[in-house]
């Protein structure tokens, strides 16, 4: 890293890891208290899944209009719009009554998360164009931190009984004050767009099986990695004798694999490439399902877990990466984020029905065990316009 840490360019990647950071750790914030949720609303884990549809929804929606959003008001303006309706959003999901006003606040949650997430990779992946090294990888490795702070604190608080509802209000505060923050630093909302020339250096027309590409690999990146983060918890509590506290760490464990995956993932993708890294990390994930699928005791399918983390780690921001490259603007960025929020719409569904016809183990390998084995064999192509190195700046 050559940044001076006063400079106007690191206070501009503090900000924009500071924005992924704030996403994750609101999302995070309520996520292992799902236990709490599905007691006090006596849901079973069928009602479970289609309540959680509601985010997928919300978040599908937004993100298939998000390209046109950001490119008409700007990643920045969005950026910080969207994460401050998503803290105002959070405080209201443990005060819903019954299944169907939680499916409702979950619209409200996968939309300005959706939003969030599009004006988040937007920002970042400009950034990275002007890099000469990686460094996307470490913008979502901010987003798992926040995660894992999120997950961590919303452990400790149902471990000594605070209220959820007490918790996610003092979430939404500090998130905001943040997002005051950040504001100021971001990058500006008219960045450089790098158009797609065909070789006469003429405009082309982008073919409808390359956006279909990304629209699937954002599907399958996001099977591999909600399934282990949602369902985690659960499913320790379905396979052995242990606390609630001690459930939660099921989603510590995936997330801190996540952390440090991120944290050390450009070094690796700067010598390895950005394609054989992100496949090699996928069969790194399938065999950490196994692990946490077939592990004899708590401890073997924790370990399960945080291996499933550091292989799922790379799939999204790499994935993204490559779709940004492909597509100019927020298109590409959006049409990966569709995928995604379509996943986020299959995927609580897949795990509902198939936990309770057959167990929570069965339904994670065959949903995210399936998507992680899909990801390491599938190749998504090279950038056909890459930025001239000569443009780029060190970071």
């Amino acid at each position: 890293m050559a940044l001076h840490p006063r400079s106007p360019r690191t206070l501009t990647a503090v900000a924009i890891g500071a924005l992924f950071g704030v996403n994750g750790f609101l999302y995070a914030s309520w996520v292992p208290r799902l236990i709490e949720i599905r007691r006090d609303l006596e849901m079973t884990d069928t009602v479970l899944g289609f309540t959680l549809l509601g985010a997928g929804i919300g978040g599908l929606l937004m993100s298939l209009g998000s390209g046109v959003i950001i490119n008409r008001f700007g990643s920045r303006t969005i950026g910080i719009a969207s994460a401050l309706a998503l803290a105002a959003v959070i405080p209201v999901i443990p005060w819903a009554p019954t299944p169907l006003v939680l499916f409702s606040v979950m619209l409200l949650f996968g939309a300005t998360d959706g939003l969030t997430d599009v004006a988040a990779n937007a920002q970042a992946i400009n950034f990275q164009a002007s890099s000469l090294k990686s460094v996307l990888t470490r913008m979502h490795a901010v987003w798992s931190i926040g995660a894992l702070t999120g997950g961590l604190i919303a452990t400790w608080t149902a471990a000594i009984g605070i209220a959820f509802r007490v918790q996610m209000l003092t979430v939404a505060v500090a998130s905001v004050a943040i997002i005051i923050w950040l504001s100021r630093h971001l990058l500006p909302n008219d960045p450089p767009v790098i158009e797609h020339l065909d070789h006469n250096g003429e405009r082309r027309r982008l073919p409808r099986l390359l956006l279909a590409g990304m629209f699937g690999a954002g599907v399958l990146a996001i099977l591999a990695e909600m399934p282990p983060t949602e369902w985690g918890t659960l499913l320790m509590t379905e396979r052995f004798d242990v606390s609630i506290g001690v459930a939660g760490l099921g989603f510590v464990a995936f997330s801190a694999g996540m952390v440090v995956a991120r944290l050390l993932g450009d070094l690796a993708v700067d010598r390895l490439g950005p394609e054989p890294f992100r496949r090699l990390s996928a069969a790194v994930s399938f065999f950490g399902v196994l692990a946490t699928v077939f592990g004899p005791v708590a401890e073997v399918a924790l370990l399960g877990l945080f291996i499933t983390g550091l292989g799922t780690a790379a799939l999204f921001p790499l994935a993204i990466r490559r779709a940004g490259e492909l597509v100019s603007g927020a298109v590409g960025i959006a049409m990966f984020s569709s995928g995604a929020r379509a996943g986020i719409l299959l995927g609580p569904v897949m795990m509902g029905v198939l936990s309770d016809q057959t167990s929570r183990a069965t339904a994670l390998l065959v949903v995210a065990g399936g998507a992680t084995a899909a990801m390491a064999l599938i190749r998504l192509p090279e950038p056909r316009v890459p930025q001239p190195a000569a443009e780029r700046t060190p970071v």
